[in-house]
């Protein structure tokens, strides 16, 4: 008995000390150079309940595209995305905005205080 205990603490230890640390800074920088303005064509389910899959028109440089993308914050906000709707977020904003047919929805990722 006191073996199994001796493994389980040993592997609790093991699991949090691999996990990586949150950094902050690393998060800011990444979001702040998010640049993006696209319309949504088709909506697949979130891959492993994080991985943003969206087919889209880029409005940018008006292209049909694939938009895949693991643990973001968008994942958060999938269930916010129709087809349809009109997704914009400009770099060093802390924000993104979804534009649907009678309505902005304005979300904000929080790292700028």
């Amino acid at each position: 008995m006191k073996i199994k205990k001796a493994l389980f603490i040993l592997s609790c230890l093991v699991l949090v000390s691999s996990c990586e640390k949150y950094n902050r800074s690393k998060s800011e920088a990444y979001f702040e150079g998010i640049d993006l303005d696209f319309v949504i064509l088709e909506k697949k389910p979130l891959n492993h309940g994080r991985e943003v899959n969206l087919k889209i028109k880029n409005n940018k440089n008006n292209t049909i595209e694939i938009y895949c993308e693991e643990n973001t914050l968008f994942a958060w906000h999938y269930k916010d995305f129709e087809i349809g709707d009109t997704i914009v977020k400009k770099q060093n904003e802390d924000f993104f905005t979804i534009h649907k047919r009678d309505t902005i929805l304005y979300f904000k990722f929080g790292y700028k205080k």
